[in-house]
């Protein structure tokens, strides 16, 4: 495997790093910005018209036609210069590959552009009270009625759900079938009459995500993705693209970067457990970074994102959370104490950052969920007794 990037990527990479140079104010003003969230919108658009959002995506969907590689350059740059996460990431790292798969042409023409441009912010619809590891358990029902799917139902955990305008759910529409078999696949407006949301506010202090309530929602039957009964399949898909990629490792740089700075705040790395604890960890993220070129190689020779999304996502969970145990050690017992405590540390991001990190083992598929998947499709052990 060659891992150089030709000269025409590298010259690509320079005009992206002296885009973002030219375009630097217009991020820093989104964190100091009156009404974030428009903010956020604004400066994906910026990036979208500049040719830096949906690189992959075909041009006839408001995409650019480039190359996987150029999509990881342009993300290596953006996180080496701490630009602000564009805020539409639920649609655009899992929704729009989706439609592109599984979509048909109407419903790439009309979301497509949109998620890109960060004029419609998405959700994700899955994880249920009583079905979050064992997803297939779903109960949020849809009955077609003419031309609309009546829903009812909750859903649980729903990131971005405050504020997205949209919704792609998981909704069981033939109870008699085997649970994996009568699961539907629907796309549903946030403002549509019967649905209400409740933030949830995590233990860090942030409210990132929420429950959202369904009752008798009519969702026209256009908006179905794919077959009728034939979600679980798309769901697959929809979680591997959502595990796959570099993402997770060049965010874990910045997390690696701090605690190797916290460590060595006063010049050197004096303490040797500190110190080989972060090399450690450095030799974890190198391996991580070279298991997500793997999966991009894979996706560069036509296949799908699989089983190896599910080692990086889990990979990355556990290194995500001893990086910010790591950080609250070494910043002594004071790092625990809340923004509220006159003695609290770094205003109490080391405290939030831990409990943040706890999630990452939840969303997109617990840690179980991974381990099962990577005992049965790469392994080749044989499926877990719990599971029908």
């Amino acid at each position: 495997m060659d891992l150089k990037f030709s000269a025409a990527e590298e010259a690509y990479r320079l005009r992206c790093r002296e885009w973002i140079a030219a375009n630097a104010h217009h991020a820093a003003a989104v964190a100091k910005a009156a009404d974030p969230v428009q903010a956020a919108r604004d400066w994906q658009r910026r990036l979208w018209e500049a040719g830096y959002v949906g690189l992959a995506w075909p041009k006839a969907y408001g995409g650019q036609d480039a190359t996987l590689t150029q999509q990881v350059i342009v993300s290596e740059e953006m996180a080496r210069a701490k630009l602000p996460p564009l805020i539409n990431t639920i649609g655009l790292s899992i929704l729009g590959p989706t439609l592109v798969l599984h979509g048909t042409e109407a419903q790439r023409r009309r979301f497509l552009p949109r998620i890109l441009s960060g004029e419609e912010l998405w959700c994700q619809g899955f994880s249920e009270p009583g079905a979050g590891s064992d997803l297939a358990s779903l109960t949020t029902r849809a009955v077609l009625e003419g031309d609309d799917f009546v829903v009812t139902g909750q859903k649980l955990w729903t990131s971005l759900g405050p504020i997205a305008d949209w919704c792609f759910l998981l909704v069981r529409t033939d109870p008699s079938a085997p649970k994996r078999e009568g699961i539907s696949y629907l796309l549903c407006r946030m403002d549509t009459p019967g649905i209400s949301v409740r933030p949830l506010r995590n233990a860090g202090g942030g409210v990132h995500f929420s429950e959202v309530f369904f009752d008798s929602v009519r969702i026209p039957r256009e908006h179905l993705v794919g077959e009728l009964h034939g979600g679980w399949k798309i769901a697959r898909s929809t979680l591997d693209h959502e595990r796959s990629g570099l993402s997770g490792v060049i965010s874990l740089e910045g997390s690696l970067e701090r605690l190797w700075r916290q460590a060595a705040a006063g010049g050197e790395i004096a303490d040797a457990v500190a110190r080989q604890q972060a090399a450690q960890y450095w030799i974890e993220l190198e391996g991580l970074r070279y298991l997500g070129f793997r999966a991009l190689s894979d996706q560069l020779a036509g296949r799908q994102p699989g089983a190896s999304a599910s080692v990086g996502k889990l990979f990355a969970a556990k290194l995500r959370q001893k990086i910010a145990r790591a950080a609250l050690d070494n910043a002594g017992p004071y790092a625990c104490l809340t923004k509220k405590s006159p003695h609290v540390v770094g205003k109490g991001r080391l405290v939030a950052g831990y409990f943040d990190s706890l999630g990452y083992s939840i969303g997109g598929g617990t840690s179980e969920i991974m381990h099962n998947v990577i005992a049965e499709r790469v392994l080749g052990l044989p499926r877990s007794s719990g599971e029908a």
